[in-house]
């Protein structure tokens, strides 16, 4: 008989991504416990390591998603955070696709849409956006999409880096924070 104090407990769901988000939450929280020995750069490029660790797929950058779209490639973003997020600003032509969203859901509604195309998912970091990808990357392939990646660092490393973020009227400077402290992660523009 297994004892209490041996034996490992997982959250409710007893899924290992779901122990990864909170093993990657506490990681970062202490992070952020460490004061100003880390800019909203580094807190972010360590979330994203922590992130690729704990959910394998495949990332793309910033700088090469902007090479893509400047090449005209065939490339659907998806936005994986919440329509408030999204409503918020997001990256220009950006689909909306809740987070939660079934996988059979998805694929039933994209299906042709993503034939013979990259797809690029994001949310606020990358955490939520790799989850979503680790669920429906076989089925999106088998679709027939080319590629599928994650945005690493999501849309605050987008917006860090200087690129375009849109809302309902145009270009805007705001972005959601998701919360307090991963809103910490996205640097000011100079007006």
């Amino acid at each position: 008989m297994t004892s209490l104090k041996t034996r490992r407990h997982f959250p409710a769901s007893d899924s290992a991504l779901s122990y990864n988000r909170i093993r990657t939450t506490k990681t970062v929280l202490h992070m952020f416990m460490l004061g100003n020995l880390l800019s909203p750069s580094g807190a972010l490029g360590a979330t994203e390591n922590m992130i690729e660790k704990t959910i394998p797929v495949p990332v793309i950058s910033a700088r090469e998603l902007l090479v893509m779209l400047d090449a005209k490639e065939s490339v659907i973003l998806f936005d994986t955070r919440t329509e408030e997020e999204y409503e918020k600003s997001h990256i220009e032509e950006a689909v909306h696709v809740e987070p939660n969203t079934p996988t059979e859901a998805f694929i039933e509604r994209y299906a042709d849409t993503i034939r013979n195309t990259k797809l690029v998912f994001y949310c606020s970091v990358g955490q939520r956006s790799s989850e979503f990808l680790n669920r429906v990357q076989q089925k999106c392939l088998d679709a027939g999409a080319i590629a599928c990646y994650n945005l690493r660092g999501g849309i605050f490393r987008w917006y860090n880096e200087g690129h375009p973020v849109v809302d309902s009227r145009g270009a805007t400077d705001d972005i959601h924070g998701y919360n307090p402290l991963w809103g910490m992660m996205v640097e000011k523009r100079r007006k």
